[in-house]
Parts: structure tokens; sequence; C-alpha cells
């Protein structure tokens, strides 16, 4: 039987049509596509950085005493610490009052120290000088024979002034569990030959103005009405990169 051209067209769109129905009964006819879901909680808990310090006395186990020292003979004090918290940490030594240190820091070449980190070398000098007024301000560097404090930090030569730091870095990404030392020497200098210096308490602050030399803002003396004794210091360990002046601290150095 003969079929016209326009019926096998029409047939063949019905056909398509059926088919057509046919895909879209089988997926619904949402619109839908394919997923795949997985799901995951957040969790996490705070680390801690800890130190704890031993070589010495006294409650955080770090007091020692320099007992008959002699000009030109260094005196030597050991103290450790060890990471006892759960994360990395760097470790300072921090001297903490600034009165005290000024006191050693005016000795110039009467007094000398050096400081060891593990067994390595992180500061040494002969001529302890910050050029500090007794009352912390900076002294003219033009009429002084030591450049005033923000400067002498930087590297200077040999007979320049060079006076300690208030913060040391010791150590970097000090891992839990681990630790290390530090070394602190001080000698008085091969020049104090006086009588009178025989048999004194030593490191004594806050510093005054000697009164029978007011016109030399660097010739101090130890007030002696009220004095203390000591270099006060700190062992300070912080998170890695975080200075322990950072005011973010939790107990952030002066």
């Amino acid at each position: 039987m003969q079929f016209s051209r326009k019926w096998r067209l029409t047939a063949f769109a019905g056909a398509l049509a059926g088919s057509a129905a046919l895909v879209a009964a089988a997926s619904g006819t949402t619109g839908a596509y394919f997923n795949d879901t997985h799901s995951g909680t957040v969790t996490g808990n705070i680390g801690s950085i800890k130190v704890v310090t031993s070589g010495g006395g006294g409650t955080d186990n770090l007091d020692f005493n320099f007992a008959n020292m002699l000009p030109g003979v260094y005196q030597t004090a050991t103290v450790g610490y060890t990471n006892t918290g759960v994360n990395n940490e760097d470790v300072y030594l921090v001297f903490n009052n600034a009165q005290a240190l000024h006191a050693v820091n005016n000795l110039g070449s009467y007094g000398a120290a050096k400081i060891l980190s593990n067994g390595t070398e992180v500061f040494s000098s002969t001529n302890l000088d910050d050029g500090e007024m007794a009352n912390l301000s900076s002294i003219d560097p033009t009429t002084s024979h030591c450049s005033n404090s923000s400067v002498a930090m930087v590297p200077l030569s040999p007979t320049g002034c060079w006076p300690i730091p208030n913060v040391i870095k010791l150590a970097s990404n000090v891992a839990p569990g681990h630790g290390g030392n530090m070394q602190f020497s001080f000698a008085l200098g091969a020049k104090l030959k006086s009588e009178a210096a025989e048999l004194a308490q030593f490191f004594c602050y806050p510093l005054i103005q000697n009164p029978s030399d007011p016109s030399n803002p660097t010739d101090q003396v130890c007030n002696t009405s009220n004095p203390s004794y000591g270099l006060p210091y700190q062992i300070v360990a912080t998170q890695p990169g975080i200075a322990p002046n950072d005011p973010n601290n939790t107990t952030p150095t002066p």
C-alpha cells in the first residue's frame, strides 16, 4: 500500500513525540540535576604557651647571687627553660625593670656582661653605657661620650657604648617538651681599684644625679635613702613571631 509523504512525516513526528514523553516520564519532569552530599563538623581546642624554669632559687628557680666579685673576673649563672605547653614557642630574656637595668648600663667601662643562649653568645659588652640620665631621659649625644639609647642599640665599635637591651631573644620555635639554657656572666671592670667599693653591695638602684657633680649628667650614684638591689629579669615564652611586649599578650612585658 502506498503511503503519502505527508502521512509518513506525520507518523514520524508522532513517534518522536512519544519517545520524548517517555524520557520526561522517566526523569520525573522536575529538571533536577545529579548531586551527591557528604557532611562534616568543625571542631577544635585552644593551644597553650607554657614555660618552666630551673637552675636558680626563688619561686621560679631564677634567682642567683654573684658573691665576692673581683674586678676583671667574670661570674656566671646558668638557668634552664622547658616548653611545657602544646605549641611551639619563642623564648626571650626580658629585663623588666628600667631603673635597675639603667643602673647596670650606667657603669660604662667599669662593667662587662656576656649573655649566651645554648652556648651561643647573643650579647657581649665591656662598655655598659645607655646614654641616659637618672630619670631615664636621653643625654644629648653632642655633649656625651655616648650616643642616646635609641642609637646605642645598633652595632658600634668596640670602644663605643653597648648597653644591655631590655629584650633579647634566646630561641625560636622551641617544640613542646624541648628547652634550652641561658648563661648570664658579669664582671666589674678591671680598672675598678677603689678601696671604698670593697664589700659594697652591688646592683643598686635607682640612680640619682651625683650631688657633688650636678653639671655632669653621666655622673650618677645610687639613691641610698631608699635603695633596691639586684637586676630583675624574666624568661618569657611567646607564640612564634610575637614580641614579649605585644599588647595582645596575656601578660605583656613593659
